[in-house]
């Protein structure tokens, strides 16, 4: 199977860390491109970043059916265009905050939502909200750290994480943390083996959950939500 992954941002480092961190999960049949635009924000730190990055990102998506991909991973924690992309598309387009949202909500009672900057706290609140999940949402919290700070600073990344994860768990209750943002990658397995609770990294539990898809000949429908958009 062969799987593109768009970082939509323009952050080189952010997609390389991406790619290094996917290539040790994918499946040994899995053919794994893994890609930014080239125009737009270098981070997505607010909902304009966010809609500047979704023209760059649907024609990655264009040429992802062009050239034979199986499927396409929208990986930022917003999903920025994700339905526009299954508008135009005819292979799967998955994106990891509503994958992750509904695989933490099978998996546990409660769980915490972990964003990088405070402003992005109640934009999180209303997406869990839009997918119905509210019930299982314990608290979003915030490391306090922008998106080009938790990619450039690992070590001060990971003890916020860390710190902020526990707090989480003690004082809200969580019974599984989702690392909220696609620069938070990699971190999640010494995270879980520090609290001993489950930690999602949204990239990650996508991939494994697009292959599976894929190898069930599974896509999203055409038939109205996602529609092909009429020709003008």
């Amino acid at each position: 199977m062969k799987i593109m992954v768009i970082n939509p941002n323009t952050s080189e480092s952010m997609t390389e860390n991406m790619r290094r961190n996917l290539l040790r999960i994918k499946g040994e049949d899995t053919e794994l491109v893994v890609t930014c635009p080239d125009q737009g924000p270098e981070t997505i730190d607010s909902s304009y970043d966010a809609a500047l990055t979704v023209p760059p990102t649907l024609q990655l998506v264009q040429k992802a059916n062009k050239e034979g991909f199986d499927a396409v991973i929208i990986a930022a924690f917003s999903d920025p265009g994700l339905e526009a992309a299954r508008e135009i598309s005819d292979i799967l387009v998955v994106g990891i905050e509503e994958v992750t949202l509904h695989v933490a909500a099978m998996l546990c009672g409660k769980f915490t939502v972990l964003t990088p900057i405070k402003n992005r706290i109640p934009h999180k609140y209303k997406e869990v909200q839009n997918y119905k999940l509210d019930p299982w949402l314990a608290s979003v919290r915030t490391t306090d750290m922008t998106v080009a700070d938790t990619d450039a600073n690992t070590k001060l990344a990971k003890s916020r994480i860390l710190e902020v994860a526990h707090q989480a768990v003690e004082e809200d209750g969580a019974e599984i943390i989702i690392l909220g943002c696609a620069a938070m990658v990699g971190y999640h397995e010494d995270i879980s083996r520090e609290l001993g609770i489950v930690v999602l990294d949204p990239t990650t539990v996508t991939l494994k959950i697009c292959e599976a898809l894929i190898d069930a000949k599974l896509t999203h429908s055409k038939k109205a939500l996602y529609a092909k958009p009429p020709i003008k």
